[in-house]
């Protein structure tokens, strides 16, 4: 798969998306979901009726969401948080094709779960709805799943760790880079004094995400020049949230 294909299913599932009520936005993203891990799978194992019989056969040991979402994890094809986001989708699938009656995002156990999602990496502006979020934070995860079966079959990896997340970039040169991220810093403290509840955690998140920016940035120049920048992050961060940023790619 070529990088500039990576958005075309996943162009072409948003353009149905917006018809959808909550139970076929749903029940199609987590179809969507189903198929791509099927898909990762297969590029990761080798091409052999074997792995065709495990994953896509009739009776298929890895022929369920479920399934599929356990194998990856356990393969080291997804991360930590994207191996819950999966398991929190196919809870809300399961409430949504499981029943006959009439079922919303308002639903108690639905709602518990579309909350305990990761907040997009990519989208900087707050889900004001639960279909947002939810909408938001899968097709994200989607994405990263078709980038990781772009990888997997460029490069034949063997049984290695190829799960990631993606962030978006940054423009210009490494100190412009670096006072965009001070400015962005800057901004979220301040907002995130007086915010509450899920807004507050919501701009912790894109704390963090800022903090693994700034941690990027400063990586382009000397080691002396790395070392004054790390410590600059403190003019906005506690050392915790610092080293945190570190790690923050590998666990989320």
């Amino acid at each position: 798969m070529e990088s500039d294909n990576y958005f075309d299913p996943l162009n072409q599932l948003h353009r149905r998306l917006n018809d959808l009520d909550e139970r076929g936005l749903v029940l199609t993203l987590a179809a969507f979901a189903e198929d791509s891990l099927a898909e990762l799978l297969t590029a990761y194992m080798l091409d052999n009726p074997a792995t065709k019989k495990l994953v896509g056969g009739f009776d298929a040991p890895l022929g369920t969401l479920s399934a599929r979402i356990r194998a990856c994890y356990a393969l080291g094809l997804i991360t930590k948080g994207q191996y819950h986001d999966l398991e929190h989708l196919r809870s809300v699938r399961n409430k949504f094709s499981h029943t006959w009656e009439p079922i919303s995002f308002d639903d108690q156990e639905v709602k518990k779960h579309i909350k305990a999602m990761h907040y997009s990496n990519l989208v900087e502006r707050f889900p004001e709805t639960l279909r947002e979020k939810i909408e938001n934070s899968i097709s994200v995860l989607l994405l990263e799943i078709k980038i990781a079966i772009g990888k997997i079959s460029k490069s034949k990896a063997l049984a290695t760790n190829q799960g990631s997340r993606i962030y978006s970039g940054l423009n210009g040169s490494t100190e412009e880079q670096i006072q965009k991220c001070r400015e962005k810093l800057k901004e979220i403290n301040s907002e995130i004094k007086g915010a509450k509840a899920e807004y507050k955690e919501f701009l912790a998140n894109l704390k963090r995400l800022w903090l693994e920016k700034y941690h990027r940035a400063s990586s382009n120049g000397s080691k002396e020049q790395f070392e004054i920048n790390i410590k600059g992050m403190l003019d906005f961060a506690s050392q915790e949230e610092v080293k945190y940023s570190y790690i923050y790619n590998r666990n989320l």
